[in-house]
């Protein structure tokens, strides 16, 4: 009787505690107050579906500032650091100009001493010159007083008469000898003094040259744009950027300009991507190294042909997407990584959930809805469309409803 008793009373327990257990977790998943379970409202409006790629800044105009081609080996003695912003005009390169004013000022010596040639042989020869009109005039002179002589010949004895006529003669001979020697004088003066001019018009253009050169030994950026410093080949291994101190040969280049009201994104589209993408449709572009700002733009143009991309194995085969911006800022920088973010498709008046509010239990995609006195109500839901951040409901839930962004039941336990 009494371990009748006993076995009952165990039963009873036991029952009692089955009892308990089965209201404590029905109680604990019908408070709608746990703090652990995060809500959001349904809403209804228009589903936009984004579709995003990586990308990159790129410069679509670049301005390189090189050596000068014929300074010969320069010396680098100032340049801007890496990564400045500058303006139209403003000095980035700056070379010593010491063996250029030194080769300028040799240069201008040979000028100068080809101009004191110059005049030394003018001078020379317009004393020359000088003597030569002298002895021509005089032989003319001879000419006219042998002339009149030999006029008065028949008034003369024969042999006198003929001595007349061979002075003469002579005189003749010798007025024609001045003639040629002033004409030969003539000659001969232009020639040297032509020779002496082309020495001094060739040690003019050397001053000249040299001036440029020196005007050159300062790189000047046509546009505004940030300095991107080159790689000096000559050093190694790897080759690091050029640094004041360095030389260069001429018609290296030193710095790259790329201009900043030229900055474009482009990006690398898979095909089934492609597909979904049209010239003119509007983006939002995010660069990683500002993330707080988002620029607007639109797609400029997609190539019809796939290219291929070493850079992954096996290659892949993508196509080029070039991406014009509305806007810019001033701290975009060529090279920097983006993501562009593009509006594929787009529902008006549609039930759109979270992503994060739809879990699949047993092959069904359900929602957990709060009750207004506590507690969630499962529901199957219906997607019509899917987004990366939200989803199209077609029938489970009404706008204005608060669903669990976690799921309830394992919150609890």
């Amino acid at each position: 009787m009494w371990r009748a008793n006993q076995r009952t009373i165990v039963g009873v327990i036991v029952a009692l505690a089955a009892v308990a257990t089965i209201v404590t977790v029905s109680g604990a998943f019908s408070r709608g107050d746990a703090p652990d379970v995060p809500t959001t409202a349904v809403t209804k409006g228009d589903f936009v579906d984004y579709m995003q790629v990586r990308g990159e800044v790129k410069a679509v105009r670049s301005i390189p500032l090189t050596a000068p081609s014929s300074a010969g080996d320069l010396q680098i003695l100032e340049l801007k650091p890496n990564g400045t912003n500058v303006k139209k005009g403003d000095v980035v390169v700056r070379f010593d100009p010491v063996p250029v004013e030194r080769t300028r000022a040799e240069k201008a010596s040979e000028l100068k001493q080809a101009e004191e040639e110059i005049a030394k042989t003018e001078a020379q020869y317009k004393i020359q010159e000088d003597q030569a009109k002298t002895d021509l005039v005089k032989a003319r002179y001879d000419v006219q007083r042998a002339e009149l002589d030999a006029a008065t010949q028949e008034f003369l004895p024969r042999l006198e008469g003929e001595q007349k006529k061979v002075a003469f003669a002579s005189a003749r001979e010798r007025l024609r000898e001045a003639e040629r020697k002033l004409k030969a004088m003539h000659d001969i003066a232009n020639a040297e003094i032509a020779s002496k001019r082309q020495k001094r018009d060739k040690a003019r253009l050397d001053v000249q040259q040299a001036e440029r050169q020196l005007g050159a030994l300062q790189l000047t950026t046509p546009v505004d744009g940030v300095v991107t410093i080159m790689p000096n080949w000559r050093a190694c291994c790897p080759p690091p950027e050029f640094k004041p101190g360095d030389r260069a040969w001429p018609g290296q280049i030193i710095v790259d300009v790329p201009d900043l009201a030229t900055l474009r994104v482009t990006a690398r589209l898979e095909e089934a991507e492609r597909g979904r993408m049209q010239p003119g449709q509007a983006v939002v572009v995010r660069a990683d190294a500002l993330p707080d700002r988002e620029l607007t733009g639109r797609i400029g143009d997609i190539s019809t042909l796939a290219r291929i991309d070493f850079s992954n194995w096996p290659p892949q085969r993508n196509f080029d997407l070039v991406v014009q911006l509305d806007q810019t800022d001033p701290r975009l920088r060529p090279g920097m990584n983006t993501t562009v973010r593009v509006a594929v498709d787009r529902i008006p008046d549609a039930v759109l959930i979270p992503v994060r509010a739809v879990f699949e239990k047993e092959g069904r995609s359900v929602a957990y809805v709060a009750r207004a006195r506590g507690g969630w109500d499962e529901r199957v839901v219906q997607i019509a469309k899917r987004g990366q951040e939200q989803l199209v409901v077609s029938d489970g839930v009404r706008p204005d409803e608060r669903v669990a962004l976690k799921d309830p039941i394992p919150a609890v336990k």
